[in-house]
């Protein structure tokens, strides 16, 4: 049960940050325009009153950040602030606009040393809340998360991609097919004894019961019986060990078994299955559809992408949602609720053209996976419009999903 003390400390940390921050960026707006300096232009802020370039950059950043929580990636240390005030001030700045700016950074600090040990305890806070998010050139709790869990766990990838495509069956328009691609690009081992899960097939309805019976994955590739089940050996790396398969009632696990460190045992593996004759309207079981991404090993990116037949659009769009599951347990629906949500910045995006450009460095020869999908399922990829969610360093053990409501039937 939350806490309504804690809460409104939380509360008070968060307006107080912000109002501080405001401040302290309004005044440093007032003293630019004091000294007719160019925001634009730091180089030249520099040169005029003997400052370290990379200093007037930052102050240029805070001033222009798109929000006051977003100046906190630039902002300069106290020390590197009074330095430039004092040569601002020399080179004839008025008093009281210096002033302006020594009484909010009083302010500021002040908000820290009251909500936090220092500004970096206030900045995790920040971020964790989902108010700050990092830029590139600075380490996030997620990379900082990223390199440890790495560490500490023996394995890593560069890239998770869930591909899915939705489109309509061919012989009865109350349903729908779906085919999904699962890939782990760039998979390394950091220990030779590790063991590991790449890949969870599970399908669930809203009630969290199992739908592997009822709805069947097929495999997009016929495979071999010694092979993979559902391995795309065409994008598969072909060093690609073999995979313990686990089968149970909730869904079908593939292993990576121990092998070998570093460079030489780096390798790509994409898997891919078919599901049809799924509901198109919605019922009390499922009044929506979703797909999702399993971040059970440390990734550098996950890639969510789903290819939606332009008659099946959403009306009501697509949504996002990180869940984190810190006690481990059950991954199912019932366990995705507002309790275990956790902050996320990044958003859906529609992906451009037709068919939808769905090409990107972190995904090799990812137009021509398109392509094979769309062939196996007998789909023109021209009749479908993209949706994308790129999140870095997605936080272990959790799951992204990107969910839409079914319609009614008419």
């Amino acid at each position: 049960m939350t806490n309504p003390e804690s809460q409104i400390e939380s509360d008070n940390m968060i307006m107080e940050s912000r109002d501080a921050l405001q401040e302290l960026r309004r005044s440093f707006i007032e003293l630019y325009a004091a000294i007719e300096a160019d925001v634009e232009a730091p180089q030249d802020v520099a040169r005029r009153f003997g400052l370290n370039r990379n200093l007037t950059w930052k102050l240029s950043r805070v001033i222009t950040a798109e929000n006051p929580f977003a100046a906190l990636n630039h902002l300069p240390g106290n020390q590197g602030i009074t330095l430039a005030l004092q040569a601002i001030e020399k080179g004839g700045a008025p008093r009281a606009a210096v002033s302006q700016v020594e009484r909010a950074l009083e302010e500021f600090q002040r908000v820290v040393e009251a909500h936090a040990d220092d500004r970096a305890q206030l900045e995790l806070t920040l971020e964790a809340a989902g108010l700050l998010a990092r830029e590139a050139g600075f380490e996030s709790g997620r990379e900082l998360a990223f390199r440890g869990n790495s560490a500490i766990w023996g394995v890593q990838a560069k890239t998770r991609l869930s591909f899915a495509v939705l489109g309509p069956n061919k012989s009865d328009e109350s349903l729908c097919d779906i085919a999904h691609v699962g890939g782990i690009i760039g998979v390394r081992r950091l220990r030779p004894q590790t063991e590991w899960r790449l890949f969870h097939i599970q399908q669930h309805d809203e009630t969290g019961t199992a739908m592997a019976q009822l709805f069947r994955p097929q495999p997009l590739e016929p495979g071999e019986p010694d092979g993979m089940p559902g391995l795309i050996s065409g994008f598969s790396s072909p060093s690609v060990p073999h995979i313990d398969i686990r089968r149970h009632s909730s869904g079908v696990e593939f292993m990576l078994p121990a092998g070998p460190v570093g460079k030489s045992g780096v390798f790509d593996a994409f898997i891919g299955f078919a599901v049809r004759n799924l509901p198109r309207y919605r019922n009390a079981e499922n009044p929506s559809g979703s797909i999702a991404t399993l971040v059970s090993m440390p990734y550098e990116r996950s890639v969510s992408d789903i290819l939606i037949h332009r008659k099946l659009l959403p009306t009501g769009g697509l949504s996002a949602k990180l869940y984190g599951f810190p006690h481990g347990g059950l991954d199912t629906p019932v366990a995705q609720t507002v309790k275990n949500e956790l902050p996320m910045t990044e958003r859906i995006v529609q992906l451009a053209g037709s068919p939808p450009a769905v090409a990107m460095s972190h995904v090799p020869r990812y137009g021509q996976l398109l392509n094979h999908v769309m062939k196996r399922m007998e789909w023109n990829a021209s009749e479908f419009v993209g949706y994308r969610l790129v999140m870095d360093h997605p936080p272990m053990s959790s799951k992204i999903v990107l969910k839409w409501d079914l319609p009614e039937r008419p």
